[in-house]
This record gives C-alpha cells, structure tokens and sequence, in this order.
C-alpha cells in the first residue's frame, strides 16, 4: 500500500496539466467589443481585457459565444447590458477551442 502511494503521487503531476486546464473562470475584465458574425461561422466574439483565460486554445483574449437557447439568450442580454453599462464580467470558459482555437463561454458573472 505504501508503495502504490508513491506511485501515485509521484505520476499525479503530470496529469494535472490536463484536468486544470479543462474549462474555468476568466477573472473579472471588460468586455470591448461584441463582433456578430456571418451565419455558419459563431454567433459571437467578446473580445476583453481578462486577467486571465484558463483554457489550452491559443487566442487568449477573444471568446465566442453561440446563441441556441433560451438560457443562451439570457446569458447574451446580461453580457450586452454589462457591456452598455461598462461593468466588469468574469467569463466561464470551455476548452473545446471549436473555431479559431478561441475558448467558448458557457457562463458568466457581473460584477
């Protein structure tokens, strides 16, 4: 038992890499711009100035954001009226990096 202990901690690091990176909170940060793209593509860009983005893709300050649903269209309208009214918002993203290898938001908090 003692031995398998070791093992396994000794191996732990080099699977945390891959289970921290799978999805989480940005930080709080403003949203600059909201880009509504041609059909086909993404519905949304949020571009912004996060603190930090805690997923594997490699563009670190755009996030996109598909509107499908009827919670999708509540999450748009608290992102717009946070951006109207200049409040910080703090992003959950998934790692997936569909298109353009940029995160995608799947939640969000105003601050």
């Amino acid at each position: 038992m003692h031995r398998f202990k070791k093992i396994v901690f000794c191996f732990t690091p080099l699977f945390l890499p891959f289970s921290v990176m799978a999805a989480g909170w940005t930080g709080y940060g403003q949203i600059a711009e909201l880009n509504q793209q041609p059909p086909g593509v993404v519905d949304i860009v949020i571009t912004g100035n996060f603190p930090n983005n805690p997923t594997s893709c490699t563009v670190i300050d755009k996030f996109l954001f598909d509107i499908s649903s009827a919670r999708d269209e509540r999450t748009f309208s608290m992102l717009l009226s946070a951006f109207m009214a200049g409040k910080e918002v703090k992003l959950f993203v998934t790692d997936g990096c569909p298109v353009w290898d940029t995160p995608k938001i799947t939640g969000i908090y105003i601050k």
